[in-house]
């Protein structure tokens, strides 16, 4: 029986800050583990639910309370923290915690927002949904795997959207661009977070979107963001060591933000 889904009556007034973590790196990634009992745990004042370390609200690394309104996303992000090796912690092995933490201390603050949100935008034009490949085979696959995305961007950004073949990329009509720049200003600090890494990893902003709105999941992203890769894997083989790396840390990237998403509405 693991101590993660226990919960403590309140987290008081004392806290462990997540930054502990950076302060005791070491060179392999990994930092000394500081504490034995996980909880979940309510937070004050109708602050939803944190998590704590021996009793001791976890903070995020500017200080932060790390409160969420889900009680599943709580348990999630205790479950990182339980499952670490009794000696040691590996930050790359906790996505939720560093998903959130951004949320709380990032994406709360405007500019910030702003800037992720212009950086989207400015991607757009060369989104790999919009782009295609010369007539073949291979712009054959990207066609049939991005349909659904396309289908899905059409629908709620408009519909005007269409793949290209030119390197400067497509042309994305001001209705779309004006409708993407809405949605994502609308998008509390956990969603925005979670777009623009599920959109990084893709190298789409329409596959992160259609990802977190839940329109396609997280094996159809991974499709779209390999595409080309799964395509050049079949034709000439996989190399170990490389390529199959590569696509279980694309795997993590989109299935993180996904997860983040449906704990928070409580539907994975």
């Amino acid at each position: 029986h693991s101590s993660f889904a226990t919960e403590a009556k309140d987290a008081g007034a004392a806290g462990t800050s997540s930054d502990r973590v950076g302060v005791g790196m070491r060179g392999d990634g990994t930092a000394p583990r500081f504490y034995k009992k996980v909880e979940v745990v309510r937070v004050e004042n109708g602050g939803g639910w944190g998590v704590a370390l021996d009793g001791r609200a976890l903070k995020t690394p500017k200080r932060a309370a790390l409160a969420v309104p889900s009680k599943s996303l709580a348990m999630a992000i205790a479950a990182e923290w339980e499952w670490q090796s009794g000696q040691s912690i590996r930050p790359f092995t906790m996505p939720l915690m560093a998903l959130v933490a951004t949320s709380i201390d990032q994406m709360t603050q405007e500019e910030v927002r702003d800037f992720h949100v212009r950086k989207l935008l400015e991607f757009f034009p060369t989104d790999v949904v919009l782009i295609k490949h010369e007539p073949g085979n291979l712009a054959d696959r990207q066609a049939e795997i991005h349909a659904p995305i396309l289908k899905w961007a059409r629908s709620e950004l408009g519909p005007g959207l269409e793949p290209t073949e030119s390197l400067y990329g497509a042309q994305i009509p001001e209705e779309a661009m004006a409708a993407a720049e809405k949605r994502l200003r609308a998008m509390d600090p956990f969603e925005l977070t979670a777009t623009f890494n599920a959109a990084a990893s893709a190298k789409s902003l329409l596959t992160g979107m259609a990802l977190i709105r839940g329109a396609i999941d997280v094996e159809q992203a991974e499709m779209s963001a390999r595409v080309e890769e799964d395509f050049q894997i079949d034709e000439w083989g996989l190399v170990e060591g490389g390529h199959d790396i590569d696509k279980a840390d694309i795997a993590v990237r989109l299935a993180a933000p996904r997860a983040l998403m449906s704990l928070l509405r409580d539907t994975l």
